[in-house]
């Protein structure tokens, strides 16, 4: 059971359209051909492989549920709109992957002229894949800065929004493999489809695309909010993490050389994914404790009544949280548990109201929202001193 708080809709939050925008019909521009340039890969063979073609998005449906939830949890501070996180995955999904389908068959082109069709195909993977994906993902989230601006706060936004843009390229790219399979099996267009997605899901699917594209990602917001840096510092960060993008993308697609045993290509494969794995994470934890930071300064001219030293000691991070409404749990029970998840809520909507306030530079005490959170607060706090002061009585 928990309290009846006064419900906050944060002004300008979760609305992608944006028609004033140039950037916006741009988006759109290509989101359209985007979409009639899959039409033309998809639509041909459509009649004979429409059932493995299903069975392979199922399977993909799942990925992308579990990375949305992974992806929720690393946000610490923010839930990003929905549809911006749709926007996010639809222009990784459509128009980087349209636009890679050509750029990436030209480019082979030009390679096996330049050296021979072997070596091009061998080596073309861990060359032209990076190189023309990476910067193609990238863009999609230099559109959402310039659309709705109001979304990238902090470095860990673009994380989150490149993250998400990968996952919409892997997952069109994972359909457009079972596709390919599906029709070049002799025995079987489910078994061809099934094969190649399973395959890419389960060894591919952890050490992807929203890895790379979530480090690039992560460059792109540190040059567009961390303006108190110098320019070339945010220059040179943003570039060199474009720079780890394209080298996470080409050490994964990097070839076996003929050389090693067969034996040992899960091996090295598994040992590359969790180097990428390890530099992400890398990233996520310098971008985690940049965000409690900020959490800490927004908050930190607040009242003792609103928030203590101890919650902000609780807010660290998503396991300091739940560590401390199980501690409540112990002591006070389930329904002070309860009391204190819907407080870390309150919390987090006041630091990010809060921050906007001071980002417009408004210098009254409170704003009508702000006001509203902190009596949310106040009744949250009422209630849990209240089931504090019941279980301690019982106990006497």
């Amino acid at each position: 059971m928990t309290v009846r708080t006064e419900r906050i809709v944060v002004e300008s939050q979760g609305a992608f359209i944006r028609i004033r925008r140039p950037a916006y019909w741009l988006f759109v521009a290509c989101l359209v051909y985007g979409l009639l340039e899959l039409g033309r890969v998809f639509s041909p063979d459509y009649d004979d492989i429409a059932t493995a073609l299903w069975a392979s998005i199922a399977v993909n449906a799942v990925l992308a549920v579990v990375f949305l939830q992974i992806l929720s949890r690393l946000d610490l501070f923010e839930r990003e709109p929905p549809t911006v996180r749709a926007a996010a995955m639809a222009w990784g999904g459509i128009v980087a992957v349209a636009l890679s389908m050509l750029s990436n068959n030209a480019a082979l082109v030009v390679l096996a002229e330049l050296a021979d069709a072997k070596w091009a195909r061998t080596w073309g993977p861990a060359i032209i894949g990076p190189v023309n994906e990476e910067w193609l993902k990238a863009l999609g989230v230099v559109m959402l800065v310039l659309i709705v601006r109001e979304h990238f706060d902090r470095s860990i936004d673009g994380l989150i929004y490149g993250a998400l843009v990968g996952l919409g390229f892997q997952i069109v790219e994972n359909l457009t493999y079972a596709v390919n399979f599906a029709a070049l099996n002799p025995n079987s267009d489910m078994a061809g489809a099934l094969t190649v997605t399973f395959t890419r899901v389960l060894v591919a699917g952890p050490f992807s695309h929203p890895l790379y594209t979530g480090a690039a990602g992560l460059g792109i917001a540190f040059f567009v909010t961390q303006t108190r840096r110098r320019f070339g510092t945010r220059l040179g960060v943003m570039i060199g993490l474009f720079a780890l993008a394209l080298a996470m993308h080409g050490l994964w697609n990097l070839p076996m050389p003929d050389a090693f045993p067969a034996g040992l290509a899960i091996p090295l494969t598994y040992g590359k994914g969790l180097i990428i794995l390890g530099l992400f994470f890398m990233l996520y934890r310098f971008a985690a404790r940049a965000e409690w930071r900020w959490f800490v300064t927004t908050m930190s001219d607040e009242d003792e009544a609103v928030i203590t030293t101890d919650d902000l000691t609780e807010m660290r991070s998503l396991r300091s949280r739940r560590k401390a409404r199980k501690r409540a749990e112990k002591r006070w029970g389930k329904h002070a548990s309860q009391l204190l998840r819907q407080l870390q809520r309150e919390l987090v909507n006041l630091a990010t109201l809060v921050a906007r306030d001071q980002r417009r530079g408004e210098q009254r005490p409170d704003s009508p929202d702000v006001a509203a959170v902190k009596r949310n607060i106040t009744a949250i706090r009422t209630e849990l001193d209240q089931a504090k002061g019941a279980v301690g009585a019982k106990r006497r």
